[in-house]
């Protein structure tokens, strides 16, 4: 009892948390999806906890699968998400009038087909939803890669999957979290096109080193090349660097490199050079070469200091 206790404590904190930190960082998905799993909790102020169990355990499936298929808004406060917010709405009357209702019961929702001793949903119709619905949201994590999303799905509807007498706990929300802080880590030290390391993550891996070898690949087109072409080839040259072994950053559209000596430095460099001269770029049907410039020199005082030499030494 003290560990349900816990769970309960623990969930109603994350659920609080996730929701903030979706609407502090401007992610609508998980703001709605927070909102419902906060709303599913407020049937227990009024319906038993057998009767809110089967009403949760029907409707959340529905309204968790819908919110997560629903495409997504970069604005919390967006006309698109009246959606959300009606479904959100049409789930809260329904809970008042569904969860007192005597009609509403687990006799109606079982049809009896499942007789394991080891294993009893709270009820079959909810257990039904709930296959149907992770299925379809399987697909679409396949296919955008939020795999989070079905994960969260399971942990939400995980205390269904079995009868029971306690109050509501879920682990969807600390899916949430830890998802939410995974990308504000991402946005805060990697280039978001390319995918590389950025200034702030090249800073704290320099921080402590006493000695090391750092290079500056420059490419003399992206200063004058459209918006549009850099993006892609930024990301052409991101793919053929990730196939380097060294630690790569990326700074204002130079690459940086970061040796631990100066004889690893000069056969990398030397390789990395040969590769690059001998790699055509293909933009709108044409092929081309890139001209670049590699310098390396060993670190100075402090990181922009050894950045700028590097760069006086590219005019």
């Amino acid at each position: 009892m003290i560990l349900i206790d816990f769970l309960v404590v623990l969930s109603v904190i994350c659920e609080i948390f996730a929701l903030f930190l979706a609407f502090y960082f401007k992610n609508t998905r998980i703001f709605f999806l927070s909102l419902c799993l906060i709303e599913a909790r407020f049937v227990y102020f009024y319906a038993s906890i057998f009767q809110a169990h089967l009403f949760n355990s029907l409707f959340l499936p529905l309204i968790f699968c819908f919110l997560s298929l629903k495409k997504e808004t970069k604005l919390i406060f967006d006309k698109k998400n009246i959606s959300a917010v009606l479904a959100l709405f049409f789930m809260g009357i329904l809970a008042m009038f569904l969860s007192q209702n005597t009609n509403f019961n687990s006799s109606v929702l079982n049809f009896h087909f499942l007789n394991l001793n080891f294993f009893q949903p709270m009820n079959e119709l909810g257990l039904i939803f709930f296959i149907f619905m992770a299925f379809i949201l399987a697909l679409k994590c396949l296919k955008t890669r939020e795999f989070y999303l079905f994960f969260a799905f399971f942990g939400m509807y995980f205390e269904f999957l079995f009868e029971n007498a306690f109050m509501f706990f879920e682990f969807a929300s600390l899916i949430f979290i830890f998802y939410l802080l995974h990308d504000i880590y991402k946005n805060a030290f990697f280039d978001s096109l390319t995918l590389l390391p950025n200034i702030k993550n090249l800073n704290r891996f320099v921080r402590g080193k006493e000695f090391y070898i750092i290079a500056l690949l420059h490419f003399n087109e992206l200063q004058q090349a459209k918006e549009s072409y850099i993006k892609l080839i930024l990301k052409k040259i991101a793919k053929i660097l990730h196939r380097f072994k060294a630690k790569i950053f990326i700074v204002d559209y130079d690459f940086v490199l970061i040796f631990k000596d100066k004889e690893t430095a000069l056969k990398h460099l030397a390789y990395l050079e040969s590769l690059l001269k001998n790699t055509e770029f293909k933009l709108e049907n044409e092929n081309f070469k890139l001209e670049f410039k590699i310098v390396w020199q060993e670190n100075e005082i402090n990181l922009e200091q050894t950045i700028q030499s590097l760069r006086k030494r590219l005019s």
